[in-house]
């Protein structure tokens, strides 16, 4: 009798949902291959700057270490924790874009006025955006699910929080942040429902305000200008562009070998940077690109594969977003690397150096094995 209790009673429990591994093990290639790329990318820079050829390796390790230790809290926290404080979170970044806005002691870098300074410690509050708005949005619409498609309750609030914040990080003369933002909570309120109508005309308004923000700014219109001829300013405007083919071009089918491209010896602007897929082009050619761009291919599609099966709606339109946020800003930089889309300074995630985007990119990635192992599957 005690056996056949206990038999019944582990009838009854529920098996307990492993999180997708094969998701994080994309993630984590990715981050391998990141780390190595920094520093072959980097070393010679760094030796001349810095008079020490690890520098950026070691930071990029440093932010590395940071960020797997947000993605373990990120997936640990129960996801109710989440739904409760989607409002404070926004709030908080939002007052942090406003105070880069109407601060007048921000640093401009590249043309935009992205980094907050607190003490020895500095940060970008766009990129922390990307987890808040998608937040704030599936909050907002999981708690009014049955009023979507209304316009004054579903459509104007939803458009209103993701017009806002990209605005902000527009007046910081951040283009190429906004769009990823304002294209992740596109996504969500596309998922979630809205009426097309309303969506044709949410994207008509944002392909109006990306022409008004390029008009209004005259190293903008130069990037246009050399992105559809780069070879008209091959020293200016279009120098960025051409070194980047030139690097792509040379890698041929496998590259010229780990740590031996040409491209990084201050020819390549960005090289570490947005430009890092240019110098991993170069180095391990054709095919280490492919390899990485089905990495990311498998890293999207999973996380899609985990919005769609989440169980419940807050989670489902967070995981979108997420996965979105990553998706858009990876397509922008591999256009960029490629002369697809004119030079815009975004980062390519998990692989380029960069302390705030990779320590959000893998909280993103926790987030979104959080939600994995709570999957209706």
């Amino acid at each position: 009798m005690p056996e056949k209790k206990a038999l019944a009673a582990a009838g009854k429990t529920k098996p307990k949902r492993k999180p997708d591994w094969s998701f994080l093990a994309c993630a984590m290639l990715l981050l391998g291959i990141g780390i190595i790329m920094v520093f072959s990318s980097s070393h010679y820079f760094a030796s001349y700057d810095y008079e020490d050829p690890y520098f950026f390796l070691k930071e990029q390790g440093k932010f590395a270490l940071i960020g797997l230790f947000c993605m373990f809290l990120a997936y640990k926290v129960n996801m109710r924790a989440y739904r409760k404080l989607s409002y404070s979170v926004y709030v908080v970044i939002l007052g942090l874009l406003i105070f880069m806005v109407a601060s007048s002691n921000i640093e401009t870098i590249g043309g935009a006025q992205r980094w907050l300074q607190i003490g020895g410690f500095s940060f970008q509050p766009s990129e922390l955006s990307k987890i808040a708005l998608p937040m704030v949005l599936a909050k907002w619409i999981s708690d009014r699910r049955d009023s979507v498609e209304d316009f004054k309750i579903g459509f104007l609030p939803t458009l209103g929080l993701t017009g806002l914040t990209a605005g902000l990080i527009l007046l910081q003369k951040d283009l190429s942040s906004a769009i990823v933002v304002a294209g992740a909570g596109f996504v969500i309120m596309f998922c979630a429902g809205v009426r097309i109508p309303y969506l044709i005309g949410t994207f008509g308004l944002g392909i109006m305000a990306c022409v008004a923000a390029i008009m209004l700014e005259g190293f903008r219109i130069e990037r246009i200008t050399a992105w559809l001829d780069p070879r008209s300013d091959p020293l200016g405007a279009g120098y960025q562009t051409i070194q980047s083919w030139l690097a792509l071009g040379s890698g041929g089918l496998t590259g010229v070998g780990l740590g031996n491209g040409g491209s990084k010896w201050f020819y390549l602007p960005a090289r570490h940077t947005d430009f890092i897929f240019s110098v991993l082009g170069e180095e391990l050619g054709f095919l280490g690109c492919l390899v990485v761009i089905i990495l990311f291919t498998l890293l999207i599609w999973r996380g899609v594969l985990i919005a769609v099966r989440a169980k419940d709606l807050y989670s489902s339109l967070l995981a979108i977003g997420l996965i979105s946020a990553i998706g858009i800003q990876t397509f922008i930089n591999l256009g960029v690397s490629t002369g697809l889309l004119p030079v815009t300074g975004v980062t390519l995630p998990l692989i380029s150096y960069g302390g705030t985007s990779l320590v959000v990119s893998l909280t993103m990635i926790g987030i979104l094995m959080n939600i994995s192992r709570r999957t209706a599957r």
